[in-house]
């Protein structure tokens, strides 16, 4: 096999008790898992994910519910979860669904594409064509109901939060400017005028897939639901840059009108990274997070 880590060997020992029927010849677990799940691929045929921490299980269950209920309503290939497991205390142990196409369009490889004008707008109209059917449907359509949480609330939370459990790590200076930022946002009443909708909630590098300079499909609904539309131009933002948000305006005007709080929330995914790394007791995401503040 071409990975024969011990994490690799732990988790096919795992699908081999649930799933004895499931038999392959090959198994990797990739390097680009992400901060919440590992990632085992399947003979390049199937993909099975296996949460990293109990919060990111009931994520990965809550994305297991979702992703049934949007297929067909979307323009770009999504996962079809086929199997899944739960231990005796009834928290998912993992999900599994046919590979898609393409590899993630990670930083680097944007930068290569970058060149090519034609390419890259094409993939800006790519997303924007998704983003625009995934914010049309209306939540309660999949089976979600309104919380009664908007994203003010939500940002004051991470306020308190940064204060009681990342400012010790954070040197002086960089706690005074996170506190003039959320002050500077949260007074800000226009700021946060927006109508809840759809979002993916994680619509950024390691996320989106792409093929022959075509995005061939959009993975990891962990965070899916209802919420600010400037969540996904957001991570938009912090994935390729300015220029290519203005691409991705071209095709999808009304996205523009959030640029503001997208731009807040860029400054400060770093931070949503070490404080979830925390959670999760991950030092080296937590590392990865709070290195700029430190």
């Amino acid at each position: 096999m071409a990975d024969v880590s011990l994490l690799t060997i732990q988790y096919l020992a795992l699908l081999k008790r649930q799933l004895p029927d499931l038999t392959f010849r090959d198994a990797q677990l990739l390097p680009s898992s992400g901060q919440f799940n590992h990632v085992l691929s399947i003979d390049e045929r199937w993909i099975f994910r296996f949460p990293k921490s109990p919060h990111t299980a009931a994520d990965l269950a809550h994305e297991l519910v979702i992703l049934p209920r949007l297929q067909g309503r979307l323009p770009l290939p999504i996962p079809q979860p086929q199997f899944s497991a739960v231990d005796d205390a009834g928290d998912l142990l993992f999900m599994g669904y046919p590979m898609l196409p393409g590899e993630p369009l990670l930083r680097e490889r944007y930068a290569e594409l970058a060149a090519d004008g034609h390419v890259v707008d094409g993939i800006a109209r790519d997303l924007a064509d998704f983003l625009l059917a995934l914010h049309a449907i209306p939540p309660a359509d999949i089976g979600l109901v309104d919380s009664g949480d908007d994203a003010r609330a939500a940002w004051a939370q991470y306020e308190r939060d940064f204060r009681e459990q990342l400012f010790p790590h954070m040197r002086a200076d960089a706690r005074r400017a996170v506190e003039r930022d959320f002050a500077a946002a949260l007074y800000d009443e226009e700021l946060w005028r927006y109508d809840p909708c759809l979002t993916h909630g994680d619509f950024g590098t390691g996320n989106i897939l792409i093929d022959a300079g075509r995005v061939s499909g959009i993975i990891d609904f962990s965070f899916c639901g209802a919420g600010d539309p400037a969540q996904d131009l957001g991570a938009l933002i912090a994935s390729y840059g300015d220029e290519f948000a203005e691409r991705v305006f071209h095709y999808y005007p009304a996205l523009r009108g959030h640029l503001p709080r997208a731009r807040f929330y860029c400054g400060n995914y770093a931070l949503i990274q070490a404080l979830y790394a925390l959670r999760d007791n991950d030092p080296a995401e937590f590392e990865d997070g709070i290195a700029d503040y430190r």
